[in-house]
């Protein structure tokens, strides 16, 4: 597989446990959100091992930060049971699994 078709498989699993994690946070109180936080912990770590497999450089980074925020931005919108505040939340929940993940 391609670095690039990695990078898009990557962004898309990211952007799929940020939606889950971002639906977690902004409905806490629902019965659903448990499930959303594990599910998102799970593509995390998929995503994880996707991350590792290739030497990603500053501009691959970059590249995977607006792929990413695009991807998230989407998903987010299709989902219109969640809480407005998911678009608040977005950017800092971005930083924080490319910081986990070593793409800061």
């Amino acid at each position: 597989m391609s670095k690039l078709n990695k990078l898009h498989e990557l962004t898309n699993i990211l952007a799929k446990a940020l939606r889950h994690r971002i639906g977690a946070i902004v409905n806490q109180n629902e019965i659903y959100a448990q499930k959303y936080s594990r599910d998102a912990d799970i593509l995390l770590r998929e995503a994880q091992k996707i991350a590792l497999e290739e030497n990603w450089n500053s501009y691959d980074k970059i590249k995977i930060r607006n792929e990413l925020k695009r991807k998230l931005k989407q998903e987010l919108e299709k989902k219109d049971f969640l809480d407005e505040k998911k678009f608040d939340i977005m950017d800092d929940e971005i930083d924080k699994a490319l910081a986990t993940l070593n793409l800061k």
